[in-house]
């Protein structure tokens, strides 16, 4: 039997090793050489591949997950199929222990990391040449062991050997099937191969090859038996076929011709590989879906995108592309947990789907955001329709773990071929008008105009101008006072942040706010506003001037991500300023869910004696419940009420409902966006105890505020005076500290 030489380029080399790194470098340099390279990714891969393959060499890395080089190696050398095989380690590791553990695994030889190309050809060869010489040598001593054997007991010999082959035949977990290549029949097969066939194995012996659909076309252009006859050996990576049953087998076949007298016979061996392309097929889904949703993701929906536009281009019709973004969710995440947030978004997923027909495409970008590709739109109506429709479905309450959240979305519309040709154009367009509509009014569509793209460069321009605002010095604060109706008096200052941008000036909180929160730097700029509003506080008073509250807006990020507490006490301690001088105000959508954490908190600050109020009052989802539960000392009547306060009834009928409330229940209560007489006689009339707005004042630098409350002051010795002790002594109300 003639053996493999080192010089052999057919010298078959298994690698085993769980780095593509590693796996890349090494398959290169022996592919180039002309061996014949099997790769294994771990310890049992490496058991069965080499079991099954009989490679002439294998390099062995030894750190490996699961089963390590050594365990493998220790295991090789165990099994009789593979006892011989030399094993050459590759290693990063020096140690001298290490190396010697290699040896007495049984390797012959390592190969330190990083490699070298000539020294790992050069052990390569050598460590082949050497099992080519003890081959050579096996069978010489085979060879003489035979003949001697062979003179004695050739009869019984054989038949042992039949009975042994016999035996592994039949038993082996692979198919094996023996054809006939002269007849192009099928002389025998094994119990396993009937099975993955689908059909009793007597039923198939004898059976031409054609009459077995599983073979017919294994082969284009020529059969099985052929294309054995003239290579000797053939293997086919996949061979799939409909069995009886109905079930579908892929198997991976190797066939080799061998002769048995005058015959030429061919042995080929099935190896079951459905599990192995369910694997393949999971990692392919997993590659183009959304983990938690099963939504196509983004690189899905750039190529259905894609696909979509070449058949609307040819078609001449339009596509639709929504992308949406879940109102308040970051709130559902940082207050009540990843899990919860989880859920609601597989449960937002499964509402979009309903909406949905069979060419459209929903798809998760990440986070809370999605996106809708509808083709064969006839015009921007039927676009609009669709977000009517998806607002419509998100609207109802979600039930999660007991708890009942409310998730709408804002939506942005574009449209192919309007406002983009190709799928990056589209998603810009469609992110740019859903920006617009967040700033006019969450829970809305909008769909893209040009101008809103001069809107968004705007804002790509700003968000990079953003960065390091803070650090520079370009965020300034801006007092509003409010003021108190029983004294005429200013009752507290609201600290407004403002952003002196070094080109534009002055740049509008709506603009710049939501680009602090997207971008994750409002902890850190509240954080900012609190000290230095504490500090400006314990100032004018260390001028003398009177003491009046400051109020501190709160941010959901603040509230929750950061420690407010411990960040509020600290601002206090640094500054000096007493706690019952400084009020948080706390807005409506940071209380949307009433849970044990944000009381917890809210009860945290009251006990360091600061005084808590509630913004935007009325806007929210479940105002009633949360007076009850909420320690708040005050409410703030949104401006929205107040401009609509003259004009619409119904609205009257509100502000003096939450009036005649706060009342009842001991609460505080102030009025923002005054701007009129009107407004104010009305708000008087009601019963309003304190006011903010541009009827009494805009909001002023710091340096202004001396002034305003110097005027204050001497107006309030002025009323005092005029009602005398007695009188002046009940005029002190909860809207004046």
């Amino acid at each position: 039997m003639t053996r493999m030489r080192a010089a052999d380029l057919h010298a078959k080399i298994l690698i085993v090793d769980d780095n593509p790194v590693n796996l890349g470098f090494v398959v290169e340099n022996l592919e180039s050489e002309g061996y014949e390279v099997l790769v294994a990714l771990g310890g049992l891969e490496a058991l069965e591949r080499a079991a099954f393959a009989r490679p002439d060499l294998i390099l062995l890395d030894v750190m490996m997950p699961v089963m390590n080089g050594l365990e493998t190696c220790q295991r090789l050398k165990q099994q009789d199929d593979t006892r011989d095989i030399p094993i050459i380690f590759m290693t990063a590791l020096d140690d001298v222990a290490d190396k010697i553990a290699a040896f007495a695994a049984g390797g012959v030889d390592y190969i330190s990391k990083p490699f070298q190309n000539e020294e790992l050809l050069a052990r390569v060869r050598t460590h082949l040449a050497l099992r080519a010489a003890q081959l050579d040598m096996i069978d010489q001593k085979r060879d003489l062991e035979a003949e001697i054997a062979a003179r004695f007991a050739a009869e019984n010999s054989l038949r042992e050997s039949e009975l042994h082959h016999r035996r592994l035949f039949e038993e082996a977990g692979d198919g094996i099937l023996v054809i006939d290549c002269e007849t192009e029949t099928i002389t025998d097969l094994n119990a396993q191969c009937g099975e993955m066939l689908g059909l009793p194995p007597d039923e198939v012996r004898g059976l031409a090859l054609n009459d077995l659909p599983a073979l017919r076309n294994a082969a284009p252009g020529q059969t099985i038996a052929q294309a054995l006859r003239n290579e000797g050996q053939m293997k086919w990576d996949d061979w799939s076929w409909e069995r009886p049953d109905g079930s579908t087998m892929s198997v991976e076949v190797i066939g080799r011709t061998y002769r048995a007298g005058d015959r030429l016979l061919a042995q080929c061996t099935f190896r079951d590989i459905c599990a192995r392309k369910e694997a393949e097929a999971r990692v392919r889904y997993m590659a183009s879906h959304d983990a938690l949703t099963g939504l196509p993701n983004r690189t899905l929906l750039l190529d259905r995108l894609n696909v979509a536009i070449g058949e609307a281009r040819r078609e001449n019709s339009q596509i639709g592309l929504l992308l949406l973004d879940l109102d308040h969710f970051k709130h559902v995440n940082d207050s009540l947990g990843h899990f919860i947030g989880d859920e609601l978004l597989e449960q937002v997923s499964k509402r979009l789907r309903t909406v949905l027909g069979e060419q459209d495409t929903a798809a998760r970008l990440g986070g809370d955001e999605f996106v809708l590709a509808v083709p064969g739109l006839s015009g921007a109506a039927d676009a609009e329709a669709l977000a009517e429709r998806v607002l419509h479905v998100l609207a109802p309450p979600y039930v999660i773990q007991g708890r009942t959240l409310h998730a709408g979305a804002t939506i942005g519309i574009s449209l192919y071929p309007s406002d983009g040709d190709n799928p990056a154009a589209l998603l810009q367009a469609a992110d740019a008008a859903m920006y617009q509509a967040k700033k006019k009014r969450r829970g809305t569509y909008r769909l893209f105009s040009r101008d809103l793209s001069i809107a968004a460069k705007r804002w790509h321009a700003l968000s990079n101008d953003m960065h390091g605002a803070c650090e520079r010095g370009e965020f300034v604060i801006h007092y509003q006072p409010q003021m108190s109706l029983e004294t005429g008096t200013i009752s507290g200052l609201e600290a407004l942040l403002r952003w002196q941008h070094p080109t534009e000036g002055l740049i509008a909180p709506g603009l710049f706010i939501p680009l602090l929160e997207e971008h994750g730097r409002m902890v850190e700029v509240g954080q900012w506003v609190l000290r230095t509003a504490c500090a400006q506080n314990a100032a004018w008073q260390a001028q003398g001037l009177p003491p009046v509250r400051v109020a501190v807006n709160l941010s959901g990020q603040q509230f929750y991500v950061g420690d407010i507490v411990r960040t509020v006490r600290q601002a206090l301690g640094d500054s000096g300023l007493s706690p019952e001088w400084l009020e948080l105000e706390l807005t409506e959508s940071l209380t949307l869910d009433d849970t044990e954490t944000t009381l917890r908190i809210m009860h945290e600050l009251k006990a360091l004696g600061v005084e808590l109020s509630l913004d935007d009052f009325g806007t929210g989802w479940s105002s009633l419940a949360y007076l009850k539960r909420f320690p708040l000392d005050r409410i703030k009547i949104d401006r929205s009420f107040v401009r609509d306060l003259l004009n619409d009834s119904g609205t009257a009928v509100i502000v003096q409902g939450i009036l005649d409330l706060a009342r009842r229940l001991d609460i505080d209560c102030i009025a923002e966006g005054v701007e009129t007489m009107e407004q104010f006689e009305h708000l008087r009339h009601s019963g309003c105890p304190a006011m903010q707005g541009f009827l009494f004042s805009q909001a002023v630098a710091a340096n202004e505020v001396s002034a305003l409350l110097k005027v204050g002051a001497a107006r309030a010795e002025g009323v005092r005076a005029d009602l005398g002790p007695s009188q002046a002594s009940g005029t002190r109300g909860r809207s004046e500290p």
